[in-house]
């Protein structure tokens, strides 16, 4: 080759990399940059929005969207108070201004979708393998009418607390395990003799557990009715006007001017108290706000009884969940799928459940230092047994009334348990409609 060809051959290589680079230049300069899509997440304050943050479960997920689809997200949180949440998220959905992917509690779900706020998730957990993992009770409960709105990471059945300390300075058992509500009574009476200054031998707190106690169902799917009288439901009212009437072992100002029991059993002057399997780890854990020093030898815990009954169940419990839904009105419905997947991983599920005593809703995400823990090995028994709350639209308002009339009625005014159940058919009959409720043999409406 020539000196002037290789001449020529140089300059053609200069001016082919010259427009190149212009052309990457131009082209980098002028093409159209990806939007930034924005979604929110709304979650409550506290432990619940620094755990999705220790978790980076945003940032990752960002990425990911990036990394899979070219798509440029980032996730907004927004956060509300512990107390009063639920009614917060409610009236965010009633005013249209709730966050595209929304952490929520189980009640309130089938009104929610019977007010077409929420998106129904069926044709993604058609397609998520994944979905198989989540315990059958667990997806029962996202579901309503057939149809899925809700993936849950926790659930919390309640379960029976006693303090050890107390049982065995007044001569009774350790461990403790109730076959009926007569156990319950008689163990609370003996520690109110024994043991004066122990101000509330016993608190159930929930009248609902009882009537599942009791043996009662609630709601009859085959005619759509709730049973608002019954023997089961007496049994109930009788439960509780036994235990702060009758007996006098539940102080009626417990419920009445809302005591602190978390607080009243964390001092020793509550023995016997039902609530839900979290508090043994964030309530009464270290570090938590009612810790319980020695708490392995000074807790104890215990199946829910039946009422020790003919057709009442030999232990009772019921559950809900919390986990996270969609809003129908997303503009990224696919985005805010994807966003609940990372919210809900296995190992997400494992990491929440384990330091706060929750169970985790997937059968994966039994892992690491979740799945060695002695009391939640325990606690996941009662899934065994745990009954769900009725998903029809109407059991909020049938709970409300249950609960205003032990707390109105039978604890204010000392009403006998006869005459609270009438009144309770009566009041749910005015605000649930005649045709929605009725009465089992022998009673009638």
């Amino acid at each position: 080759m020539s000196t002037l060809e290789k001449a020529l051959t140089i300059i053609s290589i200069i001016l082919a990399i010259g427009w190149g680079s212009t052309a990457y230049y131009y082209t980098a300069i002028h093409r159209p940059k990806p939007a930034v899509i924005t979604i929110t997440l709304e979650t409550k304050a506290g432990l619940w929005a620094d755990f999705i943050r220790e978790m980076e479960v945003i940032p990752k997920f960002e990425d990911r969207m990036w990394n899979e689809r070219g798509i440029l997200v980032r996730v907004r949180m927004i956060t509300a108070p512990h107390k009063g949440y639920a009614d917060k998220v409610i009236a965010d959905f009633a005013a249209g201004v709730a966050g595209d992917v929304v952490w929520m509690k189980s009640d309130p779900l089938p009104d929610m979708v019977e007010s077409e706020w929420l998106l129904d998730l069926t044709p993604y957990v058609q397609e998520w393998d994944e979905w198989s993992q989540f315990y059958p009770s667990m997806r029962e409960l996202g579901s309503y009418k057939g149809k899925v709105y809700a993936v849950w990471v926790e659930t919390a059945p309640q379960v029976i607390y006693y303090r050890k300390d107390l049982f065995k300075a007044t001569g009774l058992p350790v461990p403790w395990q109730p076959k009926s509500w007569d156990d319950i009574i008689n163990a609370a009476r003996t520690i109110k003799e024994k043991l004066p200054d122990v101000d509330v031998p016993l608190y159930a707190i929930n009248p609902t557990l009882a009537a599942i106690g009791a043996g009662e169902k609630i709601y009859d799917p085959e005619d759509g009715k709730f049973i608002v009288k019954s023997e089961a439901l007496l049994d109930a009212f009788k439960f509780f006007y036994d235990a702060s009437i009758r007996f006098g072992v539940t102080p009626p100002a417990v419920k009445l001017e809302k005591w602190d029991t978390r607080k009243l059993f964390q001092d020793g002057e509550l023995a016997i108290l039902v609530d839900g399997v979290w508090c043994w780890s964030e309530k009464w854990g270290p570090g938590m706000p009612y810790e319980i020093k020695n708490r392995e030898e000074v807790v104890g815990y215990a199946h829910f009884p039946g009422s020790g009954k003919s057709g009442a169940p030999q232990y009772a419990s019921y559950t809900g969940g919390y986990g996270y839904m969609i809003n129908a009105k997303t503009k990224h419905p696919d985005l805010a799928w994807e966003l609940v997947k990372d919210l809900v991983a296995p190992e997400i599920a494992a990491e929440w459940n384990y330091p706060t005593s929750h169970l985790a809703c997937r059968k994966d995400a039994v892992m690491g230092k979740y799945a060695e823990d002695k009391f939640l090995k325990w606690a996941t028994t009662t899934l065994e047994y745990c009954s769900l709350l009725p998903r029809v639209e109407g059991f909020t308002t049938w709970k409300k009334i249950f609960d205003d009339v032990v707390k109105d009625y039978l604890l204010t005014q000392k009403t006998s348990p006869e005459e609270c159940m009438n009144i309770f058919a009566e009041k749910a009959k005015e605000e649930l409609g005649a045709d929605r409720v009725k009465a089992l043999p022998p009673y009638s409406l």
